[in-house]
């Protein structure tokens, strides 16, 4: 059984890459927050939803956004504005790099070097490489949160990375690599 100081840690432990992955699907600072906190209720108010999961880092993200959505769809239907469709959503990723070691320059140069690349791909390629290179999930996972099949995800990797490769040769995997 989780209990409150165990669902505290785990909160502590994941609200920054969950925060961060949510400012990346375009939601405002404040509705992140409430989402993530609204997961977080849910798991207080009932222990047992966290006993059986295998991967709490997965369950938290997929929860996330699931919720964002619901948080997004119900701001929509009271402005009168169409439903969202989860497969366009966009993902609107923005690159971060903390290496003291590289002077201010050099991380300048860097960064705009890997913002370059990622805007060359699509909204979805951008989000796929970010699943599977930064929070290294698997296609499994990244299938399930995407809402594609296992396949389609390979599929969608694959082809990002063709993208950059074809567009950036092997200094695409310099960055994967770092």
């Amino acid at each position: 059984m989780k209990t409150a100081k165990d669902i505290a840690s785990i909160y502590t432990f994941y609200v920054d890459d969950l925060y961060t992955y949510a400012l990346y699907l375009g939601f405002e600072k404040g509705i992140i927050m409430d989402a993530i906190h609204d997961v977080f209720c849910k798991f207080a108010a009932d222990e047992q939803l966290l006993q059986n999961v295998s991967n709490v880092k997965f369950y938290l993200f997929k929860s996330l956004k699931n919720r964002l959505y619901d948080i997004y769809k119900t701001q929509k239907e009271h402005i009168g504005l169409s439903a969202i469709d989860m497969q366009e959503a966009p993902f609107n990723i923005q690159v971060t790099i903390e290496d003291k070691l590289i002077d201010k320059e050099e991380q300048l140069q860097i960064k705009n070097q890997l913002s370059e690349m990622l805007d060359s791909l699509t909204e979805r390629q951008r989000e796929v490489v970010y699943l599977r290179y930064v929070q290294e999930y698997d296609y499994t996972q990244i299938s399930d949160l995407l809402n594609i099949s296992i396949h389609g995800c390979r599929k969608l990797l694959s082809k990002a990375m063709q993208n950059l490769r074809e567009k950036y040769g092997a200094l695409i995997f310099l960055f994967l690599l770092s």
